[in-house]
């Protein structure tokens, strides 16, 4: 199979994998049970080698030309993944009000939201690529669900199964995908910063 194809099908089932999740997240009473059964979707993702634009863009600076084409095309395929899979069933739980709510926050605040959570999928992916363990993707993701940070590709979850498709939602999803990306992008590069200065002192 050509190569860009298998990228674009595998970001296409990364985003199928996060509306599990997300699914999950929506069917239990129990907001805990649900932050941490949504971790699902990002373990499915990891096991599987599949295309997340979350877990990728923060090592955008270092992947060769065709990685940084995969890394970008993600996103869209992510959205459409997720899209698909968010309108096999009719909105469930609180989709609708939990969507209301994140299209009422200002945009300064979503990208802010974006940017944090950034930062914790960084982690948990990072920590996931350096042991195969799962705990780091069992501790970040419960914490940016409960803390109410902004994830792009879960949010374009919610936004198809609650069937909201406006220019409102677009711009909405826009923002939480760039700040998605300046967070895991500054942590990533101040992390490798530190580490390089670190070394050559130890020199």
């Amino acid at each position: 199979m050509n190569e860009r194809v298998n990228g674009i099908l595998k970001s296409f089932l990364a985003g199928v994998a996060i509306a599990l999740g997300g699914y999950v997240y929506l069917s239990c009473e129990n907001k805990y049970v649900g932050a941490f059964l949504f971790s699902v979707g990002l373990l499915t993702v990891l096991y599987f080698g599949l295309n997340l634009y979350t877990g990728r863009i923060g090592y955008v600076f270092s992947q060769n030309r065709g990685q940084r084409l995969d890394t970008l095309i993600s996103l869209p395929a992510n959205v459409a993944g997720c899209v698909a899979a968010g309108l096999l069933k009719a909105p469930v739980g609180t989709v609708r009000s939990i969507v209301a709510a994140k299209l009422a926050k200002p945009l300064p605040c979503v990208f802010a939201d974006g940017i944090l959570c950034g930062i914790l999928i960084y982690i948990c992916v990072d920590v996931f690529k350096k042991n195969k363990n799962p705990i780091s993707v069992l501790f970040c993701v419960p914490a940016f669900i409960l803390c109410g940070f902004e994830h792009s590709i879960a949010d374009a979850f919610y936004l198809a199964n609650a069937r909201v498709f406006s220019a409102e939602a677009i711009v909405f999803l826009l923002v939480v995908a760039a700040g998605n990306a300046v967070g895991s992008l500054l942590f990533g590069t101040v992390f490798e910063l530190s580490c390089g200065t670190f070394r050559k002192k130890q020199a």
